[in-house]
């Protein structure tokens, strides 16, 4: 009895030995669609040479052969110790085995990260962490996606279902929709000088009386604006009015018009100058009236003094249509056109807002702020947009259906946008992203990502918290 006995127990432990030899798939770790056995040699591990023996295997359970199969190792830095690092070599065995032969330096804890790369497979990676001298190896994360070694590299992070409902991530689609970009600034209403007018007296004169005497006063077309004693003007007039009455003398008729065209240059009417030949009398006195309709913007006479040729006694100005000068980012100037719709509003007028057009942009870039500027045309009928206002202004520029991912599913690193993508059930890729135009809650898409991908857009800092622990993100750890 006591015989049968002992060979059962030898044929049970004899069978157990082939199994931890040979391994099973319950046994395999999942690094993306690659089934892999690792054991270590020896166990406990030992400072000095090791060995790492790996099978691999397809999920079918078909050996995979072909594959590049590196290690790398390192201890982290610890107080005045700088880290340590190395890599392994690796030997095929065929049959899907590998063996890495690697050395550690001193006792502690080391983290060795296998990378495998097999044709016709995603690349993938099992991070490891011994601590000789003890025994065996605890696995610190599994996937797909090339180790933290090497530049620039995607990363897996690995999450369970649960893990990522508690933290509260969220998923979106890497989709293409139409972008609008919005170009905000602040700005300054200006008189339209399109719509200013000057009144420049032509001969010398005297101001007798002034109709209107206020600078910001509101004119017409045609209202009297002053009265003026010249007696240029009164020679003038006499000039023309003996002309008239030498009808019939040769050269008389020249003499008329030449007389006439020397008062219209000189701002006379043709109402006046009929109403001068009508009445057959020269008049010393000239009333100045109105060119145009508006707001007197400048007033430079006073009753009674002497005004010279060339002087400008008024500038009026229509405020109907105003200008606004806007800065906007030296960014900006690539999306800015004339004829681009914008909208203005003011900041003590909530709900308030006027739309217009972009009339002109710079053709500089001002030196000292870096800005670009731009006028825009605003209709002014009920006159509440005064010249010297502040105001705030937005350009928005279509740009089209573009490939598009939610701001906040992009995480900055200095220069460099990761998003963390959905690549299977409780694995995250950190995967580094190019971006174009940033157009309010989304932003273009230039590389890295493709349309039909989800990105988580929420705990994005407690994933990237987690990330830097695991070394997922390479770049967040150099400087």
């Amino acid at each position: 009895m006591k015989s049968n006995t002992k060979w059962a127990v030898t044929v049970l432990v004899l069978a157990a030995a082939c199994a931890r030899s040979n391994g099973t798939a319950a046994d395999a770790l999942h690094a993306g669609d690659l089934l892999v056995q690792v054991a270590i040699d020896p166990d406990p591990p030992r400072a000095g040479d090791n060995v790492m023996h790996a099978t691999v295997k397809d999920v079918n359970g078909k050996p995979v052969d072909g594959a590049r199969v590196e290690l790398v190792y390192d201890m982290p830095a610890m107080g005045a110790m700088p880290q340590m690092k190395g890599s392994g070599e690796t030997k095929a065995l065929g049959g899907g085995k590998y063996d890495v032969g690697y050395g550690l330096s001193m006792l502690g804890d080391w983290y060795v990260t296998l990378e495998i790369e097999a044709p016709g497979h995603p690349p993938a990676q099992l991070k490891f962490k011994v601590s000789p001298p003890r025994k065996g190896y605890t696995v610190e994360s599994r996937g797909a996606g090339m180790g933290a070694t090497r530049e620039g590299a995607p990363q897996m992070l690995e999450l369970s279902r649960e893990r990522q409902q508690l933290i509260g991530v969220v998923f979106a689609k890497v989709e293409r929709r139409p972008l609008s970009l919005s170009l905000r600034a602040s700005g300054r209403v200006q008189v339209d000088e399109t719509q200013v007018v000057d009144v420049v007296l032509k001969y010398d004169a005297y101001v007798e009386k002034l109709f209107v005497d206020q600078t910001g006063q509101a004119v017409r077309a045609g209202q009297p604006l002053l009265v003026l004693y010249s007696p240029e003007l009164l020679a003038s007039e006499q000039d023309y009015l003996v002309a008239i009455r030498s009808e019939g003398v040769p050269g008389s008729d020249q003499l008329v018009r030449a007389a006439e065209e020397r008062l219209r240059l000189w701002g006379l009417s043709d109402a006046q100058i009929a109403e001068l030949r009508k009445r057959g009398k020269a008049e010393p006195r000239a009333t100045v009236r109105s060119p145009a309709s508006g707001a007197v913007l400048e007033k430079n006479v006073v009753a009674g003094t002497r005004a010279m040729a060339g002087s400008v006694l008024y500038r009026i100005g229509n405020l109907g249509r105003i200008w606004v000068l806007a800065d906007l980012f030296e960014s900006d100037a690539p999306y800015l056109q004339p004829g681009q719709p914008a909208t203005m509003t003011l900041p003590w007028a909530s709900g308030a807002n006027w739309k217009g057009t972009v009339q002109f942009v710079y053709p500089t870039v001002e030196e000292k702020t870096r800005a670009v500027r731009a006028r825009l045309a605003f209709p002014n009928a009920q006159l509440s947009l005064k010249p010297g206002m502040f105001v705030g202004v937005n350009v928005e520029v279509p740009l089209g259906n573009r490939l598009a991912v939610p701001d906040n599913a992009l995480l900055a690193s200095g220069e460099h946008r990761y998003a963390f993508v959905k690549r299977g059930e409780g694995q995250l890729q950190a995967t580094e992203v190019k971006v174009g135009a940033m157009a309010g809650d989304y932003d273009e898409v230039l590389a890295g990502l493709s349309e039909g991908e989800e990105v988580a857009t929420q705990a994005t800092f407690l994933l990237s918290s987690e990330a830097q622990l695991r070394s997922a993100l390479p770049r967040w750890g150099r400087p």
